[in-house]
């Protein structure tokens, strides 16, 4: 039997191979695209910002919270709103991309082939719609306000995160994998998912907040003369790496052991008396998935034969204090946080554009 991997993300049992190449040679496109402009709008404020938002998004998404009124299903930040607010779109999507590259290749976190669409439905849209929506929302009013910048936050994640996943049912339709009407399939995604964008926005604004309190200038604000800077740029990172630090490695032990708002809507939810979504994988499928679990060095963000040790006894402890899981959390944080600095620090390289001390106050 072929495992279904997806702990937050598509899988690659809602594609099939035509359909993720396409995807993948669009999101690599938008890639290109992010990046070229990422460069031009990289400015020394914004250039730690993406490493260690990018840390703190990989954190973030560890920790699966139970739905409001929906028993048995939880979400997770998906982050891509976030990080568009902080870091524009185009560097938003780069770090964001580097986040969910990371979960797919180390933690078997999101399917292989299903990788372009992850990007897109997690990565272009949040970020590129989130965006608007949320310059839209903000105005031009300076200074803004606090509340109109704390409800733009939050109205971009209800609508750009809602949109994302709305592209699922889509995808896995044109891949031929449903075995039900997309329009059922589509229906509760977007319904799981408006509740999922809620919450999200809350902690997009608290976080919007929090750097608007101690650091302005991280969210676009000028600091009026005479009145206090803040934390340096070097004690805001700090303070945001040990954060996702303790959230990977502790908080984490408290997440919902719920399936999360997408496998729930096609692996848990019943549409018409049928059982079965999606179609059975077809053996180029199945074949990605095992390659997929046999190079994945901690696979589900665990030991390998973990999960095959809980399905044998049926227990799953909450919280579950997990050594192992703390280490996959906090090495995956440390990872992402190398892997997308250096990125930024090669995307300021090639614009050619003059910098700053990027950590100094």
């Amino acid at each position: 039997m072929t495992t279904v991997c997806l702990a937050m993300h598509m899988a690659n049992e809602l594609l099939n191979v035509p359909v993720a190449v396409v995807t993948i040679l669009i999101a690599a496109g938008v890639i290109a695209l992010a990046s070229r402009h990422a460069k031009k709008t990289l400015d020394a404020e914004k250039l730690p910002l993406m490493g260690v938002m990018g840390a703190f998004v990989f954190a973030a998404q560890m920790i699966n919270f139970t739905l409001p009124g929906m028993p048995g299903t939880s979400g997770h930040l998906g982050g891509g709103v976030l990080l568009a607010i902080l870091l524009g779109p185009a560097a938003g999507i780069v770090t964001i991309t580097s986040v969910l590259i990371v979960q797919c290749l180390v933690f078997q976190d999101g399917g292989l082939l299903a990788l372009g669409c992850n990007v897109i439905n997690m990565g272009a849209v949040p970020c590129l719609i989130g965006w608007v929506l949320y310059k839209g929302l903000a105005g031009r009013r300076e200074p803004l306000p606090a509340g109109r910048q704390y409800l733009a936050a939050w109205g971009a994640c209800l609508v750009a995160i809602t949109a994302g996943a709305a592209l699922v049912p889509v995808q896995a339709a044109l891949a031929g994998r449903l075995n039900i009407p997309v329009t059922h399939f589509l229906t509760v995604m977007v319904g799981v998912h408006l509740i999922i964008g809620a919450i999200e926005g809350v902690i997009t604004f608290a976080v919007v907040a929090y750097l608007r309190q101690v650091r302005p200038a991280s969210v676009g604000l000028q600091t009026p003369p005479g009145t206090a800077k803040g934390l340096s740029r070097k004690a805001v990172v700090a303070s945001l790496v040990v954060t996702a630090l303790l959230v990977a490695g502790v908080v984490s032990w408290f997440a919902s052991s719920h399936p999360d708002g997408l496998e729930w809507s096609y692996m848990e939810h019943r549409y018409a008396r049928s059982d079965t979504v999606i179609k059975p994988p077809s053996d180029a499928i199945a074949g990605v998935d095992e390659l997929q679990s046999r190079y994945s060095p901690m696979p589900d963000y665990t030991r390998r034969g973990a999960d095959e040790a809980v399905e044998e006894t049926g227990e799953s402890a909450w919280p579950n204090v997990d050594g192992w899981g703390s280490l996959a959390g906090v090495t995956g944080t440390v990872l992402t946080l190398i892997i997308v600095y250096a990125l930024s620090i090669l995307l300021k390289k090639k614009s050619g554009a003059p910098g700053r001390d990027c950590a100094g106050a």
